[in-house]
């Protein structure tokens, strides 16, 4: 091996870790993959669209009964719900940010004002 050829494998792996530094995964993109992957099975979980299980509430209208902001406790620490057969998921904290970041981007501005506490935990 020549010198040249250490110096520019050295600088393409450089470059490549640089790269892969500045290029964060977008949040909002990250948290669409995630609740598409975990609840998109039950729950609408996009701007449009009904939920495939009916009595699973579509994600873009959540702000009608919580503040979204507050589900991150719920969402690090395990959700407990009053209905079906939901299982309960615990979120490490970048997977919490990037799943509230994608439910305040879909969010429907219509609904009422009023909200309650997050949901219940575990």
């Amino acid at each position: 091996m020549t010198r040249r050829t250490i110096v520019g494998g050295l600088v393409a792996a450089a470059l490549l870790v640089a790269g892969s530094a500045t290029a964060a995964p977008d949040p909002v993109a990250r948290g669409r993959e995630i609740v598409t992957r975990k609840c998109g099975v039950c729950h609408a979980v996009g701007p449009t669209g009904d939920s495939p299980n009916p009595a699973a509430p579509r994600f873009r209208r959540l702000n009608e009964r919580y503040d979204v902001e507050d589900l991150a406790e719920g969402l690090a620490e395990g959700l407990t719900v009053g209905h079906g057969p939901m299982p309960e998921w615990v979120f490490p904290p970048e997977d919490v940010a990037a799943i509230v970041a994608y439910l305040k981007s879909i969010q429907e501005r219509d609904g009422p004002s009023e909200k309650t506490a997050a949901p219940p935990k575990r």
